[in-house]
């Protein structure tokens, strides 16, 4: 791995544990145990650290967030796509610990995070209005948007609610959000008893381990 790589992911395991606020780049050059002159010669700084982790969220997001894709979804595999929403922004969590305060000390980030949570919001009303249409989600237009809305919420903002409020470890993390999302949705969705059951075990068991294996491969088929 190359020594710009080593930087960018040894900042980003130590942006989500401590935030951003609370990592110095002589800190990651410590944990990465290089001279932090070493480190300056890639990335001047911690600006340009955050810029480069913006763009490989950003980079990220667009795989996953592929409208077309949602058309084959079916109601039991909502779950899974969900989780992987989940997954993907949990991995650049810090961005969305304090938003206000780090899009204000890094301006240059603002318009690529304001447009995953656009894709992302709208990405979420697609797949509600085509489960929808399909006959298998029970929501009223109004029920649609608010829905919408919430599973939002929950995705960008549980992760920092229980890192305040808990001390659940990254794993609980990621399933308390899912859980907090099935729980509006499941009594919606036409599901068989057996159907159902199988969701809830997958949740109780922290059961989605071979995630992808469940949601339509062609999700991942984007252009570079």
């Amino acid at each position: 791995m190359k020594t710009s790589q080593r930087i960018l992911l040894t900042a980003l395991t130590l942006f989500n544990r401590h935030g951003e606020n609370g990592v110095t780049s002589v800190d990651i050059a410590m944990e990465l145990d290089i001279s932090p002159g070493n480190l300056y010669y890639h990335f001047k700084g911690k600006e340009s650290m955050v810029s480069a982790l913006m763009r490989m969220h950003e980079k990220q997001m667009q795989r996953v967030l592929v409208p077309n894709a949602l058309d084959s979804l079916t109601a039991e595999e909502v779950m899974y796509y969900l989780y992987l929403l989940v997954d993907s922004l949990h991995v650049f969590r810090f961005f969305y610990r304090s938003p206000a305060d780090i899009v204000e000390k890094y301006p240059l980030i603002e318009k690529p995070r304001k447009n995953i949570l656009s894709s992302l919001h709208k990405q979420l009303s697609q797949l509600l209005t085509t489960l929808s249409h399909k006959k298998v989600l029970v929501a009223s237009p109004s029920d649609l948007t608010l829905l919408a809305d919430l599973l939002s919420l929950i995705i960008t903002q549980s992760c920092q609610f229980d890192e305040t409020n808990s001390h659940m470890d990254e794993t609980s993390q990621r399933y308390h959000a899912l859980s907090l999302m099935m729980v509006s949705l499941l009594p919606r969705l036409i599901l068989s008893e057996a159907q159902q059951n199988s969701i809830l075990e997958a949740l109780h068991s922290h059961a989605l381990a071979n995630v992808t294996e469940h949601v339509p491969q062609d999700m991942f088929n984007t252009k570079e």
